[in-house]
């Protein structure tokens, strides 16, 4: 980077290479992949509902969820706002509080949609009670939150890096067999489940979906620090963006191969249903793998409420969290789970989602666009980021 004579500098000098503007898509696919895309669902309620329109909401997905990674990548790289409480300071002031007043409950929908899934998901491979799956991920969720920071991170990886070769797997196996459908799905124009929907309609539930990244964005933060510049911050972007569709586009195809048939598109796990007649090994692969990434997702999904929790503390002058209060709130989260598991996978996506990623948009997608358009502007000069310190030894 050079100075400018306006005591800024401007980009132009060491990249961050490869790796470093790889980390923030890696990290962002990490947390996304359980939540987002595990059953299938999610793909049909945002998208391939609308059949062979439902490309538009992938494209959608790619396009904004590029766009809106690179506002928050540069945001954060310009300001240096390496947490998520920081960036939110940054956008809305004093009113940041209210991405946890959305963020938490919202959390405990995803908690229920895991919960749910399991049950479904163990009921069909197992031939166990619903209820018994869902009593089975909440001891597991909560037996891995008490093991530590440690063990969640190891966990979470490995959790991740399984799903998605077992993804490319189960579209592989899927998707072929299946090909000849998906043509005619796609030639033809079927949309029969939607017959008034546009392209448009697409689009739109595409972008709306994207409103639920704002949750998973806090946990990129860290990353931005590899960032040297704001083509560092495009190129990241450009990567979080298509790598964030992958997963979305495989399940999309294996979908149109069975479009619209209603024991697919009605299935709380459709993934289960393509699979079926795979082989029991199949299904028992697709059991472990996503078993192990809800888990994996719960868990994460508490161990931010309760640094959330303990962060509201500090800033309010008081001490963290005791380990029994810990305990209590986690117990409480998946309790409050559990219970709203009852309502079923597919309401708690169509609805609890819908409403979600609509608040998210508002509380932090439109600050950020508003604050953050001019970012987008041939502008060169930037400020000094200097690079992040090396971490302290250990004594």
């Amino acid at each position: 980077m050079t100075a400018s004579s306006s005591g800024r500098v401007e980009d132009g000098g060491a990249s961050a290479g490869p790796g470093g503007v790889l980390i923030p898509a890696l990290m962002f696919q990490a947390v996304a992949i359980g939540g987002a895309y595990a059953t299938g669902r999610e793909i049909i309620e945002f998208g391939a509902g609308h059949g062979a329109l439902g490309w538009g909401a992938g494209l959608a997905m790619a396009v904004t969820g590029s766009l809106i990674s690179y506002l928050v990548y540069e945001t954060a790289r310009r300001h240096r706002l390496f947490d998520y409480r920081s960036l939110l300071r940054h956008l809305i002031r004093r009113f940041y509080w209210l991405f946890d007043a959305i963020y938490i409950p919202l959390a405990v929908a995803i908690v229920a949609v895991l919960a749910s899934a399991t049950g479904n998901i163990l009921g069909d491979t197992l031939g166990l009670n619903y209820w018994a799956g869902v009593a089975l991920i909440i001891l597991l969720t909560g037996a891995v939150t008490f093991r530590g920071t440690e063990v969640v991170e190891r966990f979470n990886g490995i959790g991740t890096v399984l799903l998605m070769l077992g993804y490319i797997l189960f579209a592989a196996l899927v998707i072929p067999s299946n090909w000849d459908r998906v043509g005619q799905v796609m030639s033809s124009g079927d949309h029969s489940l939607k017959p008034d929907a546009t392209i448009w309609d697409a689009v739109l539930l595409g972008v709306i979906y994207v409103g639920l990244a704002f949750v998973i964005f806090p946990s990129t933060l860290m990353t931005v620090r590899h960032l040297r510049s704001r083509r560092d911050a495009a190129k990241a972007a450009a990567l979080t963006g298509g790598l964030y569709v992958v997963p979305w586009f495989l399940t999309y195809l294996a979908l149109m191969g069975f479009y619209p048939d209603s024991k697919i598109f009605d299935a709380p796990v459709p993934w289960l249903k393509m699979l079926d007649g795979k082989g029991t090994w199949v299904v028992i692969v697709y059991g472990i793998l996503v078993g192990w990434t809800l888990v994996a997702t719960a868990v994460g999904l508490i161990q931010s409420i309760l640094l959330r929790i303990d962060q509201n503390l500090v800033d309010n002058g008081r001490p963290v969290m005791p380990s029994r209060l810990r305990v209590a709130i986690t117990l409480a989260v998946l309790i409050a789970g559990a219970a709203l598991s009852q309502f079923g996978i597919i309401d708690l996506i169509g609805v609890g989602y819908l409403i979600g990623a609509i608040a998210l948009i508002l509380v932090f997608g439109i600050p950020l666009a508003v604050r953050g358009a001019k970012y987008f502007l041939p502008r060169t000069d930037v400020p000094v980021v200097p690079e992040p310190p090396a971490p302290a030894a250990e004594s």
